[in-house]
């Protein structure tokens, strides 16, 4: 390897966290992010002849340890085996293996931290390598063990190549982590690399965030996500920074960098709010060889199409207002149950326009998955999220107009169609938000 000066290091991405049968699986919407930046960062590195080293893990079950031991110095001493010598388990997946070649370093360690009783250090020496970048998992314990003791030796963490079980767990460690005083930084900043790709700020189990994810998906269009906490306090969406790009502080907030002209040395750069305008944007300007929506040319199909995709914001308003009232009831403000009743029943009258549209093709506004699915569908996924059942209540025993136990089939239908469409790799379930692979415990529709 030439004598590189800089270094990827990655660690543990290995099966007991990347597979489903691991026994420390994260979330998969997590891990598909987790892959791409990986990907990008290792082809970044490539490209400059730079050092990629991986580090895995190798833990013993039944392994004590002094119990005054600080535990980022410590090893994994669960009851439950992880990254077991010789298991599926520690081995890395065949996504990760596809991204190493022969000249890449392999190091197993048996401790948390990568420094401890490896020849990590020794090689980072041997090759003269004066600035290390760190990605992998999980965050709060290996990440943040080798990166603190590796606190002189100029390391930066690459915030996009992280991996996490828990968000809170995750973003408490970056602080801890920067507090250190070690850099945290995005892939394209750390490595001054020009911007290329676009950047999505985006909050976690939102409606609008959804919708922009799955056109960025469905479209496989290379972007980079940048998550941010509204349950902090102060909200990350109230901070300057982010007020520069949404004055609202609301997202989503799509910032695309504009092709470099000649003699031009910045990036410029188009931010683009609200998500149904994304949307359009997203369609308009980025790979329109896998378009979303009909040409031009069919000007009755577009304009239908995009007259459903603002008529989604009839039933995105309705199911905000029983939102709101639910949790300002626990707020301390009253919601009577002839409230939620009256709330309840007008989203079911607007399910019932488009349970009209749903049995008329398959999908909303036609037999082609399109960007009007990508608008919609996260409203309905959200509403099951919190506790929406597909049933209409029955009055004195007897089901009421449209009621009972299945009271919208098509729509149920399309539910069903687009969330296995694609199976995993489909746009529905890579944008689904982290952690949501069950029902949350928020019922709005019966308090």
């Amino acid at each position: 390897m030439d004598n590189p000066k800089r270094c990827l290091l990655l660690i543990d991405l290995q099966n007991e966290f990347l597979s489903p049968a691991g026994n420390f699986p994260i979330d998969g919407t997590i891990q598909l992010a987790l892959n791409e930046s990986v990907s990008k960062a290792v082809r970044d590195f490539r490209a400059t002849t730079d050092a990629v080293l991986w580090v895995r893990s190798e833990y013993t079950t039944g392994t004590t340890l002094p119990r005054d031991l600080d535990y980022l110095r410590g090893t994994h001493t669960g009851k439950t085996p992880c990254c077991e010598p010789n298991s599926v388990g520690a081995a890395f997946p065949d996504s990760i293996a596809a991204l190493q070649v022969s000249q890449d370093l392999v190091l197993t360690k048996t401790w948390y931290s990568a420094f401890t009783d490896t020849a990590l250090q020794d090689e980072l020496n041997a090759q003269g390598i004066t600035s290390v970048y760190i990605g992998g998992l999980l965050t709060n314990v290996c990440v943040r063990a080798t990166a603190e003791e590796a606190h002189a030796l100029g390391f930066t963490v690459l915030e996009d190549c992280l991996g996490f079980r828990k968000y809170r767990s995750h973003h408490q460690a970056l602080r801890q982590i920067r507090e250190g005083g070690i850099q945290v930084a995005m892939r394209h900043e750390a490595l001054g690399v020009p911007l290329q790709e676009p950047v999505l700020y985006y909050v976690n189990g939102s409606i609008p965030s959804w919708r922009v994810l799955m056109a960025l998906y469905e479209k496989e269009i290379p972007f980079s996500p940048i998550r941010l906490r509204v349950m902090s306090n102060p909200k990350e969406t109230r901070s300057a920074a982010f007020l520069e790009l949404n004055h609202r502080g609301k997202t989503p907030v799509f910032v695309d960098p504009l092709p470099h002209t000649s003699g031009s040395t910045e990036t410029e750069k188009v931010t683009i709010n609200e998500s149904i305008a994304i949307l359009q944007y997203i369609e308009t300007y980025h790979r329109p060889e896998r378009p979303l929506l009909p040409p031009v040319s069919q000007r009755r199909a577009r304009a239908l199409a995009l007259a459903r995709i603002q008529e989604t914001e009839n039933l995105h308003n309705l199911y905000d207002a029983l939102e709101d009232a639910h949790f300002g009831e626990k707020a301390g403000e009253p919601l009577h149950e002839e409230e939620r009743a009256a709330l309840v029943a007008n989203v079911h009258a607007e399910l019932d326009y488009w349970e009209v549209y749903a049995s008329k093709s398959a999908y909303i506004a036609g037999d082609e998955f399109s960007l009007v699915d990508c608008a919609f569908f996260p409203l309905l996924g959200y509403m099951v999220h919190r506790g929406f059942d597909w049933e209409r209540p029955v009055d004195g025993g007897e089901p009421v107009s449209k009621g009972g136990s299945d009271a919208w089939p098509h729509l149920r239908a399309y539910f069903d169609r687009v969330w296995e469409r694609g199976r995993e790799k489909g746009c529905a379930k890579r944008a689904q938000p982290a952690g949501w692979d069950r029902r949350g415990r928020v019922n709005v529709w019966t308090g």
